[in-house]
């Protein structure tokens, strides 16, 4: 049963991740010509903000933003929230700046699909055989 109260809180929760859809909405009707070759990805630049949100909503919606399927491993918990704020980056910088944040790694388990998972040496483990989005090693914080 939904009380009176979930409706604003879901809304809060989730204003600043649509705000950062929106503006990569925006952005994409004028791209300069001299980045027109650029992939989407690389060439967004916008301010992102998450007060208060949970951490797997905004992982979904910046990697939805840039094309990313996001699956999560059990260690990554559901209650978790960040706050981060006035940032200006692309859509691949924003999703790196969370999961360094809340010490996370992602591995491409299929093509634009991608697992995230605590960083940890038995995560690492288990998901060593998957190349890591972004390339980097686990226990790099």
């Amino acid at each position: 049963m939904i009380s009176r109260n979930s409706a604003p809180l879901s809304l809060k929760s989730l204003a600043p991740v649509l705000f950062l859809l929106l503006c990569c909405s925006i952005c994409e009707f004028a791209p300069s010509p001299s980045k027109a070759q650029e992939p989407r990805h690389k060439r967004l630049g916008v301010e992102f903000k998450f007060l208060d949100t949970p951490v797997k909503p905004a992982i979904e919606m910046t990697g939805e933003g840039i094309g990313l399927k996001v699956v999560f491993d059990e260690s990554v918990k559901g209650d978790e929230v960040i706050y981060m704020g006035g940032e200006t980056a692309t859509g691949e910088q924003a999703l790196m700046a969370i999961l360094a944040a809340k010490s996370l790694q992602a591995r491409i388990i299929e093509e634009n699909k991608i697992i995230v998972f605590r960083d940890n040496e038995a995560n690492c483990q288990k998901y060593g055989q998957y190349k890591p989005w972004p390339a980097r090693p686990c226990g790099n914080r």
